[in-house]
C-alpha cells in the first residue's frame, strides 16, 4: 500500500481576485536589533492566487512534496526578556518503508551551513522541541531550514517525488515560566525570484508595528542563491496608502536575515519583491508580529501575487507554476555546500 491509499485529500480550486495597488527584521525569530532603509517598485493591477477547498480528490503533488523550506528557526534570546526556540515535526505518510530526511541549516548572516539526517519510521513522526540544539548542537543562533528526502538516502523507496514525500511543520515559540507563546511556521516550497524577470511579488497582511501599543513586527527571508540579493519591501496602511516604498533588506548567499520593520503601521500590509540581476536566487520572505506585553508572536506567511499578464500565459491560468518551486535536485546542490554531521539518533520519536 502506498501514499495514495493512505491519504484522503481535498481538491483545491483556484480563485482569481483582482485588486488595485496605489502607485503614488528580525521577524519570525524576534531579534534584538535590526536595520532597515526605504524601498520602491511600481505595482498596479494584481491577481491574488487563493486556494479554495472542495470535497474532491487532488493530485498528491499539490498537497505534499519531497523538499521544503522553513524560512526561520531559532534558539536564541530576544527583546524584552523573550527566549525563542523552534519545535520541529516530520511525518512520514509512506506505509511500507521509513524515510531518511535531510535537514540543512542556513545560518542568519550567511556562512557555511550544517546538514544532518534522521530516519522517520513508516507512518511515523519525529519531533524535537528545540531542533537547532537537538540536531545541530546550536546553543545560541538562528537561521532557516532546508528539509528534503534524496533518492541516494532512500534506496528502498521508489525514485519519484510522491514516494519520497513527507510533511513538515515547525513552531517557533517564546519559552517563559508562565508557559509558551508560539507561531506556526510551515514548510513551503514556492519562492520568489527576480521581480523584473518574472513579475511575481508576495504580500503579508494584518501587520501591526506600533511601539506605543506594544506591537513590533520583524521582516526576514532566506536566500537560496549563491550571491547577495536585495529583498525590497513596500508597506501599505489599512486604507491602501503607501507608507514606505522600496526599502531594501540585503540577503547573504545561502543565508537568512531578519530585521525590524522600518516604519510603523497598524493593520496594514507588506509587499515583498526580489532584486536579483543574476536571476538565480530563490527567496522565501516572511513577517512576524510580536505582542511585547506577553511575548506572543503571530507569523504572516506571504501569498504570491502576479499580474494578469504573468498569470495568464498563453491565455491559460498557471496557478500551479506561480513562483519557483524547489525540488530535491535544487536542494542537493545546497546540501553539498554544508558541513555534514552524519545521522542523528531517534529515541522514542525524539531527536537526540
Amino acid at each position: 500500500m502506498g501514499i495514495a491509499e493512505h491519504f484522503c485529500l481535498l481538491l483545491s480550486a483556484f480563485c482569481l481576485l483582482p485588486f488595485s495597488r496605489n502607485d503614488s527584521a528580525r521577524a519570525a525569530v524576534p531579534s534584538n536589533a535590526g536595520t532597515r532603509k526605504g524601498f520602491n517598485v511600481n505595482t498596479s493591477r494584481y491577481i491574488v492566487f487563493a486556494l479554495l477547498l472542495v470535497v474532491v480528490s487532488l493530485p498528491l503533488a499539490a498537497q505534499i512534496n519531497d523538499t521544503y523550506v522553513i524560512p526561520a528557526s531559532a534558539n536564541t534570546g530576544g527583546n524584552f526578556g523573550t527566549r525563542w526556540l523552534t519545535q520541529f515535526s516530520v511525518f512520514n505518510p509512506q506505509l511500507d518503508y521509513p524515510l531518511t530526511v535531510s535537514v540543512t541549516f542556513l545560518p542568519t548572516g550567511g556562512g557555511t551551513g550544517l546538514e544532518r539526517t534522521f530516519t522517520v519510521p513508516a507512518n511515523g513522526t519525529v519531533l524535537s522541541d528545540n531542533i537547532l540544539d537537538d540536531l545541530f548542537n546550536i546553543k545560541n543562533g538562528s537561521g532557516a531550514l532546508l528539509v528534503a528526502t534524496f533518492p541516494e538516502d532512500n534506496p528502498k523507496a521508489p525514485n519519484d517525488v510522491i514516494s519520497r514525500s513527507f510533511l513538515v511543520t515547525s513552531n517557533t515559540y517564546n519559552n517563559v515560566k508562565s508557559g509558551t507563546y508560539g507561531q506556526t511556521i510551515p514548510g513551503v516550497w514556492a519562492g520568489l525570484q527576480d521581480f523584473k524577470h518574472d513579475g511575481i511579488s508576495a504580500v503579508a497582511h494584518g501587520v501591526r508595528n506600533v511601539a506605543n501599543l506594544g506591537w513590533r513586527t520583524n521582516v526576514g527571508a532566506v536566500n537560496l542563491g549563491r550571491s547577495n540579493v536585495t529583498l525590497r519591501i513596500n508597506v501599505y496602511n489599512a486604507a491602501g496608502g503607501t507608507v514606505i516604498k522600496d526599502a531594501p533588506l540585503d540577503l547573504p548567499p545561502l543565508g537568512h536575515r531578519q530585521a525590524t520593520l522600518p516604519v510603523e503601521v497598524d493593520g496594514g500590509s507588506i509587499e515583498f519583491f526580489v532584486d536579483d540581476p543574476a536571476n538565480t536566487a530563490v527567496v522565501f520572505p516572511y513577517s512576524s508580529t510580536i505582542d511585547d506585553l506577553s511575548g506572543d508572536p503571530t507569523y504572516q506567511g506571504p501569498t504570491l501575487l502576479a499580474s494578469a499578464k504573468v498569470l495568464f500565459k498563453m491565455g491559460l491560468p498557471q496557478p500551479l507554476t506561480l513562483g519557483r518551486k524547489i525540488d530535491s535536485d535544487f536542494a542537493r546542490g545546497i546540501r553539498d555546500t554544508a558541513t555534514h554531521l552524519g545521522e542523528a539518533t531517534i529515541v522514542n520519536s525524539r531527536v537526540r
